[in-house]
């Protein structure tokens, strides 16, 4: 059993992320729960229902992005298996792996602790975030260029994902500059243009809209691609043989008569 278009694993989550927002947000603009100015993404959802609606549906993004991470180091092993020189680079794709799941475990700690009772782990848990998202596309940027393939542009598709990753990396940079940690919230310390929370806000949604856009690189990249679940084998029990883990299944010897073609000389089965 193969699983067939993989690409369309990127494609719903972001597609995913963006309707969540859209929910959250509608089911607080209809029980006036919106700030007045631009919200955070936590801001969209403070209130039953909608934080209810929000923690569940980031819950379901962060274990689909486990797997997204997954699939995508297990590509990296899959191009490499073969090279002389590829343990390296395994070891860079997992690398990469530990700091992407790492990532979607703050992402689960900072909607699933309420910010009034534990703000500390929930603002921890958010700039962890930041920071695992950022280093997790520049390794992944370079770590699929070296993906050799015909089917894949792969200088068009490193100059897009590098494009994203600066713009994702700058709107990081440009949030953490407008604000520094006292205590358990953030406050303002240079002069903006703009109201305090209304800066930050704003390079918080370019940071997510980058994210998703960052996505469908590789829903390209998983165009041709195949994944086969895995297989669980038990050793020593009565369907696997122990030494070489091969089934033992009993099966009939075939006879010339079941054959498909009559040019053959040997039954399939002895």
């Amino acid at each position: 059993m193969a699983i067939h278009n993989i690409w369309l694993g990127p494609v719903f989550i972001a597609a995913y992320s963006l309707f969540a927002l859209l929910i959250c947000i509608s089911i607080s603009a209809y029980y006036h729960y919106l700030p007045p100015r631009w919200p955070y993404l936590s801001e969209i959802a403070t209130q039953p229902p909608a934080s209810n609606v929000y923690s569940l549906m980031t819950n379901h993004i962060a274990v689909m992005v486990v797997f997204w991470i997954y699939i995508k180091h297990r590509e990296i092993v899959s191009y490499f298996s073969n090279e002389d020189q590829g343990g390296f680079k395994r070891a860079i794709s997992f690398g990469t792996m530990c700091v992407g799941l790492v990532g979607a475990l703050a992402l689960e700690m900072s909607v699933n602790f309420p910010k009034e009772k534990v703000p500390f782990i929930q603002t921890s848990a958010s700039l962890c975030v930041l920071v695992c998202t950022v280093v997790y596309i520049w390794m992944h940027s370079f770590i699929s260029f070296l993906i050799k393939d015909d089917n894949i542009k792969r200088i068009p598709l490193f100059v897009v994902r590098l494009s994203l990753a600066a713009a994702l990396t700058s709107c990081t940079i440009s949030m953490l500059e407008v604000f520094e940690k006292k205590g358990d919230n953030f406050v303002r310390t240079t002069a903006k243009p703009m109201d305090l929370s209304s800066t930050g806000a704003v390079l918080e949604w370019a940071v997510y809209f980058s994210m998703a856009l960052f996505l469908l690189t590789d829903a390209y990249e998983f165009r041709n691609l195949i994944v086969k679940p895995l297989k669980l084998v038990i050793p020593g029990s009565p369907l696997y043989n122990t030494p070489d883990n091969l089934p033992a299944l009993r099966t009939r010897e075939l006879s010339f008569a079941d054959l498909p073609s009559s040019s053959m000389t040997e039954p399939l089965v002895r």
